[in-house]
């Protein structure tokens, strides 16, 4: 059977802000080169974005199921979850909404009367980006021309959200190994069986259905998996880092595709927790969030007005402290007062 809620919550530092604000830094930095097609940067792209965004839904997974397990009402921890995720990502869309009628191509009437305006608009706000990824007129000549092709992740992980309290009503009467294990085996079968089918066809659409939320549970899981093993994993020490990471780099030389996330579960714990702590990355603000969900937009603008083509270096040191700056915008103006944050302590419990 499971392990019980507990009754004091585990208060120790760990690693998980940087590790967040890494696979951020790693998002945007493939995003970089892909936007801007400049061969002066595709070095970027040996960075393992796959690492990175993997890394967020692990992360998730360890803290959503502990925000979840430390929350005594239901509607407190719903309340909790949407204030994280919501007021920043409704500002996005609507700014983005903002800046696409500065720079269309366009008139202005007819940007604003244009159907596509509208429900980018409305789609992108109850999370259907892919209704209408892109706006009338607003980088339609890049090599990619979503406004902000980050987002979609953002519905897989407010899916989690909803999961979360299921999930934990099955590990408290059946107990976690067996939930979560079942689950776990169910995510790889989606996974597997419609990337078995896209590849077999050559239809996209499965392409699509395999990226969906029961699909990267894969990742999810393995996180929730190691919040209520803590104790144990903790006590593991050194080996469990060393263990792990050889495992994931096997993975890397043998296609051992349902065993990567097991292992990229288990070096992230390391990391988090085995590793000494490694300081306080959110003394200026939690920025990871906003990173990820800004950086897109603020990429395709500077494409947008040349930036890139003139000078591939420039924009990439251009880029780096706007993203940063609009993040820290993100947190001191929406994130942290919709949360109840003015400062972050020093020390502090792991948080979602």
């Amino acid at each position: 059977m499971s392990s019980s809620p507990l009754t004091h919550p585990p208060v120790h530092r760990n690693n998980f802000d940087l590790l967040r604000l890494l696979a951020a830094a790693g998002v945007m930095a493939l995003h970089i080169y892909d936007l801007t097609a400049a061969p002066q940067l595709a070095w970027l792209h040996w960075i393992d974005t796959r690492i990175a965004l993997c890394t967020f839904f692990i992360i998730s997974g360890y803290l959503v199921f502990q925000s979840f397990e430390q929350t005594p009402r239901l509607a407190r921890y719903a309340d909790k979850r949407l204030r994280r995720i919501v007021p920043a990502y409704a500002v996005v869309i609507v700014l983005s909404v903002l800046v696409g009628a500065a720079i269309t191509r366009l008139a202005w009437g007819d940007y604003w009367h244009s159907s596509a305006t509208w429900k980018y608009l409305l789609s992108n706000l109850v999370f259907l980006n892919f209704l209408q990824p892109g706006l009338p007129g607003v980088f339609d000549t890049h090599p990619f021309t979503a406004v902000n092709g980050a987002l979609w992740t953002i519905k897989v992980e407010l899916m989690f959200y909803m999961a979360v309290p299921v999930f934990v009503w099955l590990v408290r009467r059946l107990g976690h190994h067996a939930v979560l294990g079942l689950g776990y085996l169910l995510a790889c079968l989606w996974w597997g069986g419609f990337t078995a089918l896209a590849m077999s066809t050559g239809k996209g659409l499965y392409v699509e259905l395999a990226k969906q939320m029961p699909g990267w549970l894969m990742f999810f899981l393995p996180g929730a998996w190691c919040y209520y093993e803590r104790d144990r994993l903790r006590a593991l020490g050194w080996p469990l880092g060393a263990v792990c990471v050889a495992l994931l780099a096997l993975t890397y030389v043998v296609e051992l595709n349902y065993l990567y996330p097991l292992a990229l579960a288990g070096c992230v714990f390391y990391v988090a927790f085995g590793v000494r702590w490694l300081g306080n990355f959110t003394r200026f603000g939690d920025l990871s969030y906003g990173i990820y969900i800004l950086h897109f937009p603020i990429i395709q603008v500077l494409v947008h007005f040349g930036v890139f083509r003139a000078s591939p270096w420039g924009g990439l040191a251009l880029v780096v402290p706007l993203v940063l700056a609009a993040a820290w915008l993100s947190w001191h103006l929406v994130e942290a007062p919709m949360l109840g944050r003015r400062r972050t302590p020093a020390l502090r419990p792991a948080r979602a």
